[in-house]
């Protein structure tokens, strides 16, 4: 379901919100290009986000996984079916997720969710570029090892790292809430106070409000 639609210094974002576990996919267009970050839709969704992205009248550029958990990755599959020139891109630490039901952990439920294998890995401090938009990669490992945090010009998506109040949950592997917390610290509250705060679930949040009332940041 189409839930917010935001414009950020020429770059549109729609946001949805997909799934049982209402997972947050975002729309993003610039001039004529769109990317698509964490499609994370139901069989009964997926139409409703193809058309969406048809009804754009742009060229779906790439397809952006924040993670490799099953909730984020499921509308990976139609959405190269249906635009095969969009590239799947990923963080190398998470790569086998996309091919594993039991590693992006769709098996623990009794699913059998995966993805085609990503089109290309990306690496920290690489940049995404579409239309006249960049968006800076921040490997940013903690609720996974391959999680990434990408930077526009004025909002920062984060993925399963940083909500509005709270932060991610971090136990894949050891250290790994400790490591979370570096992250946000070291590469995500680094940015100005007024950025908006896009995260993978929940609403959207700002620098600042998190770095005075999140109590995990304190």
């Amino acid at each position: 379901m189409l839930d917010k639609k935001l414009e950020i210094n020429k770059t549109v974002i729609n946001k949805f919100t997909f799934g049982p576990i209402k997972t947050n996919c975002y729309v993003v267009k610039n001039g004529n290009d769109i990317i698509v970050i964490d499609p994370g839709t139901l069989k009964e969704e997926e139409s409703e986000l193809i058309n969406f992205i048809k009804s754009l009248n742009g060229k779906l550029c790439f397809i952006v996984n924040t993670h490799g958990h099953f909730d984020h990755i499921s509308g990976n599959n139609v959405l190269k079916k249906s635009f095969p020139d969009a590239k799947i891109l990923i963080h190398k630490e998470d790569r086998e997720k996309l091919t594993s039901s039991e590693k992006n952990g769709s098996k623990q439920f009794g699913l059998n969710i995966t993805s085609p294998d990503c089109d290309r890995e990306v690496e920290d401090k690489e940049t995404i570029n579409f239309g006249e938009c960049s968006l800076a990669v921040a490997h940013t490992p903690g609720h996974t090892k391959g999680s990434i945090s990408l930077t526009g010009d004025g909002f920062i998506f984060t993925g399963d790292t940083l909500f509005a109040g709270t932060v991610g949950v971090a136990r894949e592997h050891k250290n790994a809430f400790n490591e979370m917390v570096n992250s946000i610290k070291e590469k995500i509250l680094i940015f100005p106070d007024n950025f908006i705060i896009l995260p993978g679930h929940m609403e959207n949040s700002t620098i600042r409000e998190e770095k005075m009332f999140n109590p995990f940041l304190q």
